[in-house]
């Protein structure tokens, strides 16, 4: 069992309606809007595609819940504001829901400069995950948190395949 995680706000459908990806997203994409620079959905996905294929149809996960050694506040308000959700890779792959894997390994502050590999599930780093290097000052979350971005075929995972953690 390969265990991964996605945090959601804590409003929100995925028990109901599975986990959506950026495509499928009935919400702003603000995070990623900002990034752009427009509000248009449209353009977002546009942009996210650039990355790499299917990357408007992927969610983004970790191999860990956040871990707070009172570092930075930011991951505590993170954990705290939102609900944790966990799925198995190895049924999501097996059932034919993941077309990709890729990780995301690095980027400058704030996301810039992205660093995107494509992996086999297989190839999941399940080791620690360096918390005590975030920093909100710096902008820096998951610039320095490795974590995965799994490529959904109809861009969701249904909610059948998923458990609410917190």
């Amino acid at each position: 069992m390969k265990k991964l995680y996605t945090y959601a706000p804590l409003e929100n459908t995925v028990m109901t309606e599975g986990l959506l990806s950026p495509a499928k997203c009935h919400n702003e994409l603000k995070h990623y809007q900002r990034r752009v620079g427009c509000e248009d959905k449209a353009a977002v996905l546009e942009w996210l595609e650039k990355s790499f294929e299917g990357r408007s149809r992927s969610v983004s996960c970790l191999t860990e819940p956040i871990q707070w050694q009172g570092n930075d506040e930011m991951l505590r308000v993170i954990a705290e504001n939102n609900v944790l959700f966990s799925y198995d890779l190895d049924e999501l792959l097996k059932d034919g829901i993941v077309e990709a894997v890729y990780c995301k390994d690095g980027s400058d502050a704030g996301g810039a400069n992205e660093n995107f590999a494509k992996i086999s599930g297989d190839e999941i780093d399940f080791s620690p995950l360096p918390w005590h290097k975030c920093s909100r000052e710096k902008g820096l979350l998951y610039a320095v948190i490795r974590h995965y971005l799994l490529v959904l075929k109809e861009g969701y995972i249904p909610a059948e395949y998923i458990t609410q953690e917190s």
